[in-house]
């Protein structure tokens, strides 16, 4: 009876490399996944945008209305600003403003703020943008709205109990963190001015992928603005138009409803998300509505 052949050694040493495989291959793939979770999340919450470091400090320059001003976050991080509007305005006002704005695109609008208002406000780049340092994030706008509110009552000597925080479409989350914080604090700001503010980004997941469902998995930043709501106890003032492509109407609604405190909402019929200050008469009219309802409680 013939010998039989030996049993070949290469499949005994390749049995190692191959569980290894098995082992690693999935391990990379969440890893990988991961990744490009981590990457979607910041273009979908902060899309990249076009900015133009050099036209705020160009403006600047050429308005006796503004002061430049560079300050810390809460961590450090070194953010650009500007202090705009009169010395002796009535008022002293904290803007957060929206995706994507930056102080040199949104000067505009907040000077014509700050004259029908007759405030002052401090505006601010946040992390990442224009002329700041670092990178966007939850935590990171959140720090970065803290520093602005030392750096006001600090530096600028304006007093806690005077400044108004103005929170637009996304700003409203850093605006609503920084109100929550001090309120805990014993330390309410004047009042909240909200502009088109949204629930919370699991929320906006659902309209911006609705066929995922629910997709909290998805997603690792929250600006949870309706758990916070509930403490606000401060004055709020909330706008928002009912044709709103970005942020659903009924997502301000059901924040204003949670609000605890003395507030009033403004709802602008058929208007955009984009477009609500296009129009000169119904920008007026808005900050009619604004100044009666902060000199009720001046």
């Amino acid at each position: 009876m013939a010998d039989e052949p030996a049993e070949s050694e290469t499949p005994k040493r390749d049995r190692v490399p191959w569980a290894l495989r098995l082992t690693f291959t999935p391990v990379l793939l969440v890893i990988m996944m991961l990744i490009g979770i981590r990457m979607l999340n910041a273009i979908s919450v902060y899309p990249p945008i076009e900015m133009d470091k050099s036209i705020a400090p160009k403006l600047a320059a050429e308005r006796p209305d503004v002061t430049e001003v560079h300050f810390e976050a809460d961590d450090g991080v070194k953010l650009y600003g500007w202090v705009l509007g009169a010395k002796d305005a009535r008022r002293r006002i904290i803007a957060c403003t929206g995706n994507g704005d930056y102080v040199g695109s949104i000067a505009g609008l907040y000077s014509d703020h700050a004259e029908a208002l007759d405030a002052q406000f401090l505006l601010f780049d946040y992390r990442g943008y224009a002329n700041s340092e670092g990178r966007p994030g939850e935590a990171g706008l959140y720090a970065d709205a803290r520093g602005a509110y030392r750096y006001a009552v600090h530096e600028l000597g304006w007093k806690p109990t005077e400044i108004v925080l103005w929170g637009r479409s996304l700003g409203g989350a850093p605006a609503i963190k920084l109100a929550y914080d001090l309120v805990a604090d014993g330390a309410p700001p004047r009042a909240l001015v909200l502009e088109a503010p949204f629930t919370n980004i699991h929320d906006m997941a659902q309209v911006a992928m609705p066929a995922l469902g629910k997709p909290e998995w998805l997603i690792y930043e929250m600006y949870d603005n309706l758990a916070r709501a509930p403490k606000l106890t401060l004055p709020v003032f909330h706008y928002q138009g009912t044709g709103d492509e970005i942020i659903p109407f009924e997502q301000g609604e059901t924040l204003f409803a949670a609000l605890p405190g003395p507030k009033e909402h403004l709802t602008l019929e058929g208007v955009g998300h984009l477009n609500i200050w296009e129009d000169s008469t119904r920008g007026s009219m808005i900050r009619h509505r604004i100044d009666a309802f902060l000199r009720a409680y001046e």
